[in-house]
């Protein structure tokens, strides 16, 4: 699925997923569908983890009832062939880019493509563009704390899972930028690994507060003897001692976030 960041052109390359069951397909759809977006780890979006949890949310009766969700993998770098699972140089300079404020402490470059995702989920048939969700992975920290600084209504919660939070010390104070606080009842819930060398305590409390400030109902979990990368299943096999699935961690921080979508997204 490939749609546009319309501040630069640029190509955005993500996946749109819906029910298997045929009813639910798009072309069979009576009845508007609350929107999910998948922001990625630093694998980038063609990661097949983040495949695996979009199908398991389409398909998740307990949580949506029977009319499903519709769910968009959002491309954040365009990446279009996988390249930043294999090239870390290009990955990070790319990165940087994305990621790096301005001279006024402002993210233009994420809040693009944040901005695109926002617009590819809600041009999609039978979706409800009131009825929008977001999750983040890793670097998809980043683009959830800038999805929270644009303070769109649509959007009734956020939730992150090992986000990444660098720099976040160096963005503008959100009374300064944006002016007032965000007056809706959404909700971001922030789960993280207590031993994530990746996740620093002092940024991690600055996008907690950023969050509080904007007026956000903000929980934190913080999971005890839990690294990077704890809800992939893959991590198990990753030699390095900052990554290391757990599942007893995965399994708190999933329930309380289908609780969250269920209250905000559901029937």
């Amino acid at each position: 699925f490939i749609y546009k960041c319309s501040s630069d052109g640029s190509s955005l390359y993500g996946h749109i997923y819906r029910s298997s069951e045929p009813q639910y397909r798009k072309e069979c759809i009576v009845e508007l569908l609350p929107g999910v977006i998948i922001f990625h780890t630093g694998a980038g979006p063609q990661d097949i983890f983040l495949r695996w949890k979009a199908e398991s949310l389409v398909n998740d009766k307990a949580t949506f009832g029977d009319k499903g969700c519709v769910v968009l993998i959002a491309d954040i770098i365009g990446d279009t062939e996988g390249w930043a699972w294999y090239d870390r140089p290009r990955y990070e300079c790319v990165r940087d880019t994305i990621l790096m404020p301005d001279e006024n402490g402002e993210r233009n470059n994420l809040k693009c493509r944040v901005q695109a995702a926002i617009d590819a989920i809600c041009d999609q048939p039978g979706v409800d563009p009131k009825k929008i969700g977001a999750m983040g992975f890793c670097l998809g920290g980043h683009p959830i704390l800038e999805m929270a600084r644009m303070k769109l209504p649509a959007v009734r919660l956020m939730t992150t899972y090992h986000g990444v939070f660098d720099g976040v010390r160096n963005l503008r104070p959100i009374e300064n930028s944006l002016g007032g606080f965000c007056d809706s009842d959404s909700e971001i819930l922030v789960c993280t690994g207590a031993n994530d060398p990746f996740v620093h305590v002092e940024d991690l409390d600055a996008a907690r507060d950023m969050f509080n400030d904007l007026g956000y109902n903000c929980q934190v979990m913080k999971f005890h003897e839990t690294r990077h990368g704890f809800t992939n299943p893959a991590q198990a096999f990753n030699p390095s001692p900052a990554f290391e699935y757990n599942s007893e961690s995965c399994k708190l921080a999933w329930a309380a976030t289908m609780k969250l979508l269920q209250n905000k997204l559901g029937s």
